[in-house]
């Protein structure tokens, strides 16, 4: 509900502060006084263009604000936007503003956060409707039409069976394309990928084995170094030609301490020790002599393992900068080569699994199209019985349905149409040139949809346009019936309409310092009795003014 909505320095109005009421409120005044500039503030909120031109004379910006009363569950789109902004709503107001510069700028907040143009429209729309300016009518819109159409239908049960159906079917669609395009790239790519896989399974690389590699060749290479080396070794230890061998040495200090141990028995322990470290000794003299013996050098075997090694390098150097990457991608290609065959059989699968979804979801969606209608069939009659008292006796409305491709909405889009007068063709209502008939059409649109039409405030300008009398104590009825379910707020020129409101606003001008300025104030009691006198005469205080005004306040509150 909109509780409050402050104006500065726009147009004619300098500062002012609106406080609504629940219920139906009515905006009056004279011609010119300025109750227009309040709904152009009201469309600023909705998301329309700014023009420099509205800012008031001598100021260099203009500021709408407003506070709206509302509670959880909030509509989709405020929720998604309070959700993504990390945003609360504390003491259940929301406060949106707009401002705009005279250099063309505007700035738009949102909670007390910078927001878009966009934003704001797609959340004031869930706020807020009003009937006269034709871009901001919701039920202008073929997508809005179809979603009250459905909440007047109690349709949201087939709706979410449908939806559960099409995003099935939906998403097998996207599998299906997903694996067509990973097939299309396999056949592209299946050549390199045999030719790569063929030439690493013919090396057969392990990993690791370029390094053991290079560590063989570079012994193999060192064959004659290490030979010699190992040669001497072994001469050193056990003898030779030349020199006297550690193994003989050894055994000569040993048995020079053993008879020193004779003497003196504390030097038996080295006599064991070098027993000891005469028999490691002869150990290793062992081992390396048949190291040395077992030691060949084959050029055959050189060029063998530098053949491999090669290739193993040229592996690398085409399929990954280690043995490692090449079996990695070995394997990997192998499975893109298994895929296309995978595929094949998938792509049959899922093919069924489609035209099995697809049935379902056209069933769905028969079942929705068929609630629709009959819902469709009993909101025209509605329709057209409102209109009759609203002083379109020979309307004809109807609701046009249309066959679509599926769609998360269904197979179904509608056309709200009417033929206002006997003898022309069924229009949309969008294309009804009357703004006055286009809002007694909302009217009945929306008294008729009442208990499902989410949007919580509905504001009509031109709603009284070239009516009067029995019509528009109709239309006075229907504005009141519409105000049990929502917030309404009614721009009126007829007193048969503002004496059924329960809140009464009157816009007046006033010239100072030869300035004109739009005051806005509430009437009640006697204030509010010369108003409708105003309204029924232009002379709000002759007494058959004040009677006939203080009688029609009394019928319209009974």
């Amino acid at each position: 509900m909109l509780e409050r909505l402050e104006i500065h320095n726009y147009a004619l109005i300098e500062d002012s502060v609106i406080e609504f009421s629940d219920g139906f409120t009515v905006i009056t005044g004279e011609t010119g006084a300025g109750k227009s500039i309040i709904l152009g503030a009201l469309s600023l909120l909705l998301g329309e263009k700014t023009e420099v031109q509205s800012i008031r004379s001598g100021q260099e910006s203009a500021t709408v604000r407003a506070s709206f009363a509302i509670t959880p569950p909030y509509p989709p789109n405020l929720a998604a936007y309070l959700e993504r902004e990390g945003i609360s709503i504390e003491e259940e107001s929301l406060i949106v503003s707009r401002t705009i510069k005279n250099n063309g700028r505007s700035s738009v907040s949102l909670q007390g956060r910078l927001s878009s143009r966009t934003e704001l429209a797609a959340i004031s729309k869930e706020l807020l409707d009003i009937s006269a300016q034709r871009d901001h009518q919701s039920l202008l819109s073929a997508a809005n039409q179809l979603a009250v159409l459905d909440a007047y239908g109690t349709c949201m049960e087939e709706k979410r069976a449908y939806r559960s159906a099409y995003e099935s079917y939906q998403a097998l669609k996207n599998e299906l394309e997903q694996r067509k395009q990973q097939l299309e790239q396999a056949k592209k790519e299946e050549d390199f990928l045999r030719f790569a896989v063929d030439e690493i399974a013919k090396i057969d690389p392990k990993v690791g084995e370029d390094d053991q590699i290079t560590e063989q060749v570079r012994v193999i290479a060192s064959y004659e170094q290490i030979h010699e080396s190992l040669s001497s070794a072994i001469e050193a230890l056990h003898g030779g030609e030349v020199g006297t061998s550690a193994l003989t040495s050894l055994s000569l200090a040993g048995s020079q301490i053993a008879s020193a141990a004779k003497a003196d028995p504390s030097l038996e322990t080295y006599v064991s020790r070098l027993e000891s470290a005469a028999i490691e000794i002869e150990d290793i003299y062992e081992s390396i002599r048949d190291y040395r013996s077992s030691m060949s050098y084959s050029e055959e075997e050189l060029d063998r393992l530098q053949g491999r090694l090669a290739s193993l390098q040229r592996l690398k150097k085409k399929y990954g900068h280690t043995l490692e990457a090449v079996c990695s991608f070995y394997q990997e290609s192998q499975n893109r080569l298994n895929l296309s065959e995978e595929q094949e059989i998938w792509l049959s699968k899922l093919e069924k699994q489609i035209a099995t979804a697809s049935e379902l979801m056209t069933s769905k969606a028969r079942v929705l199209s068929e609630k629709r209608r009959s819902a469709a069939e009993n909101l025209a009659s509605q329709v057209e019985q409102k209109l009759r008292t609203l002083g379109m006796k020979e309307a004809v409305f109807s609701i046009i349905f249309s066959q679509v491709q599926p769609g998360p909405q269904g197979i179904d889009e509608v056309s709200y149409e009417i033929c206002a007068n006997p003898g022309l063709e069924m229009r949309s209502i969008k294309d009804v040139a009357s703004g006055g008939e286009l809002s007694r059409i909302m009217l009945a649109v929306k008294t008729s949809l009442a208990e499902s039409d989410a949007v919580p405030t509905l504001i009509f300008d031109e709603v009284d346009a070239g009516i009067g009398g029995s019509v528009a104590l109709a239309v006075a009825d229907q504005l009141a019936n519409l105000s049990r379910s929502h917030q309404v707020i009614v721009i009126t020129h007829l007193a048969s309409i503002a004496s059924k409101a329960d809140t009464h606003l009157v816009v007046h001008k006033e010239i100072r310092n030869q300035m004109s300025y739009s005051m806005i104030k509430s009437v009640k009691e006697e204030e509010r009795q010369k108003e409708i006198a105003r309204m029924l005469s232009g002379d709000d205080s002759s007494s058959e003014s004040l009677g006939h005004a203080k009688k029609l306040l009394q019928t319209g509150r009974s």
